[in-house]
């Protein structure tokens, strides 16, 4: 397996196994069995007090050893080996190659840590046939069900504790406890080791007409993530010839995804509450969150943000909104992670950021709405976005400013990347963005009591009439807008947000073919407006 160069799904399972052994390899002396390209070594040498791949290819070895430059590879026969320097042994489709298996497990008795071994199962990969039987895989010389692995297993380790693990064959290859006749994969785990958990997260995804992107994104963050992940993906305002091509995507991966349609364009906020809202009453899931559809995920990014959900309130913290680290996004979430001009260079770049960033998290006021995480607790204390940001810009700051209210701290996640394209909606839809800041920034102050926009980093209570809770059902209708009224993809409260051209614009079509009487009528109120207006300013 050459990540990026091997087919998706040898890509898929090898990447899951080896992102799910995570909580392993912290502070562990760790032994990657038959290391090929060298990839799962280096990823758990990140985290790992020492870890060391060997593989019988010299090549391969000479490769790893250039490419993962913190970690130590050797070549050798994996039968030879002594594991007993190793807390923490992995040998992920291995021992099905080998002439001699039980010679290979015999070795492995020295380990007296945490052994993990993965095989293929020979009734999904060579149906039909014995075990005695030639594989139909020509480098594989044995392949085993799951019950025969599992006796195999437990006869040469009975003073040791024996459990085991199914991958599924499914995209995204999902690994659960115990032994299933017809999983992809079968995973011995030797020793005491606790099995990880990792939470099951779902994520609302607020789209336009950014198909191809959107759903790259969506497998990318399937395929890098070693637990459950749903997407309510929010078709919003889409056109018909996309709005086809989410049906069928979400057809085809109904395992992963879950659409939502929407006729016209809701804004941001409150189309991620639609989103949100879908997933929560589907249920079943730890952590929810929110997702551009212009985002790719590195490697580590999701594991680092579901790990820090687990490991904050383990040290006594409330976390609320937890984000990555991206290359666009404003604020103390934006880092340089060198230059690079294609995907490998950018999963090469974001791998060597992580070794100096893995396992940290800061404490910070905003988190950008790009990508997060919250817990449901933090859910259902804030609810979702204020839909009175319309299309979007400030609904994130104020969905910050009601977690810090509400007793929860947000949180940046220093290892977890995330490339950001950046304001393809914004640019589709052809907003004036300058304008949309202006309007939205108002919006803000005035709802909050502001005189200067960032008092709100300091406020420690809300002002009255401001409340914390926003419901994932409130749309733009109920935003409390006076006038609303639409600028382009834009809707706006006439009265409060639009500029005085949008206003005239306004009531320009108001009165459009109405004749010269109704502008008369307009004309003369806006003259005692005005009258009013300067003896007021003169008393």
């Amino acid at each position: 397996m050459i990540p990026l160069l091997s087919d998706p799904a040898t890509e898929l399972f090898h990447w899951q196994r080896y992102l799910y052994f995570r909580p392993w390899y912290v502070d562990s002396s760790v032994m990657d069995v038959a290391s090929g390209e060298g990839y799962g070594t280096g990823y758990a040498g990140t985290f790992a007090k020492t870890a060391i791949g060997f593989d019988i290819s010299e090549e391969a070895v000479r490769h790893a050893r250039a490419r993962y430059t913190h970690c130590t590879y050797g070549a050798a026969d994996c039968c030879e080996v002594d594991y007993s320097i190793a807390d923490t042994v992995v040998s992920f489709e291995t021992i099905e190659h080998l002439p001699d298996p039980e010679k290979f497990l015999d070795a492995l008795k020295t380990c007296k840590g945490s052994i993990a071994i993965s095989t293929p199962n020979r009734k999904t990969h060579s149906p039909g046939n014995k075990l005695t039987d030639k594989p139909l895989n020509k480098f594989h010389t044995i392949e085993w069900t799951p019950n025969e692995f599992a006796t195999l297993i437990a006869d040469k380790f009975p003073d040791r504790q024996v459990r085991f693990l199914s991958q599924d064959g499914n995209w995204p290859g999902t690994i659960t406890e115990g032994l299933d006749d017809e999983a992809m994969y079968c995973i011995a785990i030797i020793g005491d080791a606790a099995i990880p958990q990792w939470p099951a997260i779902g994520l609302s995804m607020p789209t336009v007409d950014n198909v191809a992107q959107a759903q790259e994104a969506i497998l990318a963050f399937t395929r890098y993530y070693p637990g459950k992940l749903h997407f309510a993906v929010v078709a919003n305002g889409t056109s018909k010839a996309n709005l086809a091509k989410w049906r069928e995507f979400a057809k085809g991966w109904k395992d992963i995804v879950t659409l939502v349609e929407s006729d016209t364009n809701v804004g941001y906020g409150a189309g991620s509450n639609m989103g949100l809202d879908a997933l929560r009453r589907k249920g079943g899931f730890d952590l929810y969150g929110v997702t551009n559809d212009d985002v790719y995920p590195s490697v580590a990014c999701m594991s680092e943000l579901a790990d820090a959900a687990m490991q904050l309130p383990a040290m006594g913290h409330k976390p609320g909104m937890i984000g990555p680290v991206s290359n666009y996004v404003a604020g103390r979430q934006k880092v340089d992670i060198g230059a690079f001009d294609s995907l490998p260079g950018l999963m090469s770049r974001a791998e060597t950021y992580l070794l100096s960033n893995h396992s940290s998290a800061t404490p910070w006021p905003q988190i950008r709405g790009l990508l997060f995480l919250m817990t449901q607790e933090c859910l259902d204390t804030v609810g979702g976005f204020d839909p009175i940001f319309g299309i979007g810009n400030f609904e994130d700051d104020d969905l910050n400013l009601r977690c810090k209210l509400a007793g929860f701290t947000n949180w940046i996640i220093d290892g977890a990347f995330l490339f950001h394209q950046g304001s393809q909606t914004f640019a589709g839809l052809k907003i004036d963005y300058e304008a949309n800041i202006k309007r939205n920034q108002a919006a803000f102050m005035r709802k909050w009591d502001l005189n200067n926009l960032d008092e709100w980093l300091g406020m420690s209570e809300a002002p009255k009439g401001a409340p914390l809770f926003v419901p994932l059902t409130a749309g733009w209708q109920s935003s409390g807008m006076e006038v609303p009224m639409r600028v382009g993809s834009e809707m706006i409260d006439a009265i409060q947000q639009a500029s005085d051209a949008e206003f005239g614009q306004y009531v320009a079509e108001q009165i459009a073919g109405m004749g010269p009487e109704a502008r008369r009528k307009v004309l003369s109120t806006v003259k005692a407006l005005k009258t009013e207006v300067a003896a007021v300013r003169a008393a």
